[in-house]
């Protein structure tokens, strides 16, 4: 069975926020905004590690979602961007997320502790790779000024309670989008929901402040700041509301005239900056075109209109074409089709969406073909493509999901131990090596993976079980046991601090 990355962690330690730098004549540097202050981001009751974990119990729920998507191409896209803008932004110590949700509205929001949602609207509305660097590095700006930690602070009641306020804000608001399968629910927690909107919506002075710096880190990153304006402009004539939908009661951002305004006047004395958008962005966007629909008869007729426009396409517009045609034709189960698009794709552009592409195409269609000598052409090619993109953790994964496929777990196993493309202190490590050791009948070392996978995303109670099992299995050698002793005890002193506390922690 194929493996789907559930999330792409990108790790990474950041400094305290430190005072702007003036920006010098030239116009290069980091540049001043004046940028103005709500009070102190720190001191707040809850903590960021605190915030962290209350993001991560968060996002079990947010998982849970039939919206929440799994796509790797994606995810590993969205971070790049995200981490271009993080780098710039003087945040604190967060290891962001920024992950896709399946829906058609223009919304993002951003949970406590660095997790940025992005719906797959926006991404596929955005008319340049600066205008979504825009909505995102808004977001960014709230998690950096702690906006959702303030709220918290502000409501002064027991932090239990307003966990238990956010989680049904986010099930309630989720219930009334799109994500079909959840109307009673919404009705159901209608009035509760309303009555806690209020306590959670961000203020107008927090929306300038994260639009100040999301502007901010977008300039410095490279992007071009009329891509904020732009894109919130469109909003603004089309009567929306940015954020407007799921979980429109986490981060409601109204478009006011004030606003609009403010941004306008901070690019006005900006020097021009232009970017040019990336092959990827478009991929991406045509990807998202495919795979935010969910029935057969509107990939059908996305196929269709694909195919009548790759007609008389040429150079990266046929490359762009062509990827969709086989990203559509995988989800309707032609793999023969799929691997002769992704071909005709990498004849026109390149990267490293494309190769994957390729690669798992082929891949496919040696399984249906019964070719065992292009499936082993396959994994080889995913074995050399590491060579060309060291750092991607999507063309990792890749290979490692063939090797899955072939049986070769040891190999996997090795792979994953010895290589750095993937972090041991992301989930999917633990996930992809506790389904290898299964695999190879070795119990305890299955359990202590899941049990870490568990760790990591913030579910104490699920790990000691996990944990518990793997003791009980008692078929490693003594040192694996002696580390399942070890971080059992230590995992369930954990879970005694957080019952205490009434809140999960991840650290």
């Amino acid at each position: 069975m194929r493996f789907k990355a559930r999330v792409s962690l990108v790790a990474a330690l950041f400094t305290a926020i430190m005072p702007f730098q003036t920006v010098l004549a030239s116009g290069s540097g980091p540049m001043d905004l004046n940028l103005p202050s709500l009070g102190a981001t720190v001191g707040t009751e809850l903590s960021p590690s605190d915030e962290r974990a209350l993001g991560a119990h968060i996002m079990t729920q947010v998982r849970a979602d039939p919206t929440f998507m799994s796509d790797p191409e994606t995810t590993e896209y969205l971070n790049r961007i995200g981490y271009q803008l993080v780098s710039h932004a003087k945040t604190y110590t967060y290891q962001f997320l920024f992950f896709p949700i399946r829906d058609p509205s223009l919304n993002a929001f951003a949970l406590p502790g660095g997790y940025i949602a992005v719906h797959s609207g926006t991404i596929i509305a955005a008319k340049s790779e600066s205008e979504l660097a825009g909505v995102m590095g808004h977001e960014i700006g709230h998690v950096s000024q702690r906006h959702i930690a303030r709220m918290i602070e502000g409501q002064k009641g027991n932090l239990a309670i307003s966990l238990g306020s956010i989680l049904l804000a986010i099930l309630a608001a989720r219930a009334g989008g799109d994500s079909g399968g959840h109307a009673a629910a919404a009705i159901a927690m209608g009035s509760q929901a309303a009555m806690i909107q209020n306590q959670l919506n961000f203020s107008q002075d927090a929306e300038r402040e994260a639009d100040r710096i999301g502007l901010q880190t977008l300039y410095n990153a490279g992007f071009d700041p009329e891509g904020m304006l732009s894109f919130f402009k469109r909003l603004q004539s089309n009567n929306r509301f940015y954020e407007s939908a799921a979980p429109a009661y986490l981060s409601t951002h109204p478009l006011t005239v004030a606003r609009m305004a403010d941004i306008e006047n901070r690019i006005r004395h900006l020097p021009p900056r232009m970017h040019s958008d990336s092959l990827d962005f478009k991929l991406i966007q045509m990807r998202l075109k495919v795979l935010q629909e969910t029935r057969h008869d509107r990939w059908f007729a996305v196929q269709k209109e694909l195919d009548r426009q790759s007609k008389n396409a040429k150079g990266k517009d046929a490359a762009i074409l062509h990827y969709g045609l086989s990203v559509v034709a995988t989800q309707l189960h032609q793999p023969e089709e799929a691997y002769r698009h992704a071909k005709l794709a990498m004849t026109a552009g390149s990267s490293a969406f494309l190769e994957k592409n390729l690669i798992r195409t082929q891949y496919d269609a040696a399984v249906k073909a019964k070719s065992t000598v292009e499936r082993r052409n396959a994994v080889s090619r995913a074995e050399k493509s590491l060579d060309k993109f060291p750092l991607s953790a999507l063309m990792a994964e890749n290979y490692i999901d063939l090797l899955y496929e072939e049986g070769r777990h040891k190999e996997l196993i090795e792979f994953m131990r010895n290589g750095n493309a993937i972090s041991s202190s992301n989930p999917d490590y633990h996930a992809i090596l506790a389904r290898s050791y299964e695999a190879l009948g070795q119990k305890s070392l299955q359990y202590l993976h899941t049990g870490e996978m568990y760790a990591l995303m913030g579910v104490t109670e699920a790990a000691v079980y996990q944990l518990d099992l793997a003791e009980k299995a008692n078929d490693g050698d003594f040192y694996t046991m002696s580390e399942i002793d070890a971080r059992l005890r230590a995992l369930r002193d954990q879970l005694l601090i957080e019952k205490e506390r009434g809140l999960p922690l991840t650290e």
